[in-house]
């Protein structure tokens, strides 16, 4: 639907241009028509940043779109609900194809829309949870996107702590790989993109098992921008762990009004004892992480009344 709305959006243009009248914004497009902006509207000076990181509204789920140089990764995929509107922005952003496409741990809110994504756009490797590590799925979400996977003939590797793939001038490099647990979530790797100005952590849904196992290796997860663990639930998240990360920006991916309650008061907390900047996107909608001319980090949103 929103590739459809785009082509009919610069078909309007167009035609308004033929009849000599004045080329309108895409702010002014999207008001006829009364939808929403697909993706926010960057400052001039970011349209050609090298480094931006999508934080995509999927309601309550996860989908973050790492883009370095022109080469692009999506980590989770949001619910099966959030396709049509991940796929539209995907698609609005200029992914063409993914050159990395990762599986934090299977739950469906991290990859419910993984097949469509796949059935849509070249994806050259899919990085896997260890599943040795727990029972093995067995939702048809999970068994059709493996399939897709085989039928597609992408190329998919086990994650293994070290793992370092290149996206540009950026690496994502592998954390972490999950601990042995019955719980899905403690399948979840915990990654970190570092390129000029910016080191991204994510933990999936990792809960305080996955964080616990990741200090005591002694592994180096400062970094400037940090997704909220588990949608900011309290379940992770903890004190010690946003010590060690220490992060300026926090991006909470949870839905609006969610029967869970994420985030949690004592993730919000934990999130304000070390002074960071929150966005999150039931509030701000989609968030995108830039780095400008001068090296610095930036925050762009979609609902800029909530930024």
């Amino acid at each position: 639907m929103g590739a459809a709305l785009l082509v009919l959006l610069v078909a309007v243009a167009s035609l308004t241009v033929q009849n000599g009248g004045t080329l309108p914004t895409w702010e002014q497009l999207y008001a006829w028509f009364g939808v929403s902006e697909l993706a926010p509207q960057l400052p001039e000076q970011a349209q050609n940043a090298a480094t931006k990181i999508h934080f995509i509204d999927v309601g309550q789920g996860d989908a973050v779109l790492i883009e370095q140089d022109g080469c692009f990764a999506l980590i989770d995929a949001g619910d099966r609900d959030a396709e049509d509107a991940l796929i539209s922005y995907l698609q609005s952003v200029g992914v063409e194809k993914l050159s990395l496409l990762v599986m934090t741990h299977p739950h469906a809110d991290h990859i419910g829309s993984m097949r469509a994504v796949i059935e849509t756009f070249p994806v050259e490797t899919i990085l896997l949870p260890d599943f040795t590590k727990a029972p093995m799925p067995t939702t048809a979400t999970f068994t059709k996107l493996l399939e897709a996977v085989r039928t597609n003939g992408i190329k998919a590797l086990t994650a293994r702590t070290g793992d370092v793939f290149t996206l540009g001038s950026g690496t994502l490099t592998v954390l972490g790989d999950g601990v042995n647990t019955d719980n899905l979530n403690d399948l979840s790797l915990v990654t970190m993109f570092e390129a000029s100005g910016i080191r991204y952590f994510s933990s999936g849904d990792g809960e305080k098992a996955v964080e616990r196992a990741l200090l005591d290796s002694g592994a180096n997860v400062s970094a400037n921008l940090y997704k909220a663990a588990h949608h900011g639930s309290s379940t992770s998240n903890s004190q010690e762990l946003l010590e060690a990360v220490h992060p300026r920006v926090v991006v909470i991916s949870c839905g609006k009004d969610n029967s869970y309650g994420h985030p949690h008061k004592e993730a919000l907390e934990a999130y304000e004892a070390v002074h960071a900047n929150v966005f999150r996107t039931d509030e701000c909608g989609t968030v995108i992480a830039y780095v400008d001319e001068s090296g610095l980090l930036q925050i762009a949103v979609t609902n800029r009344e909530a930024a």
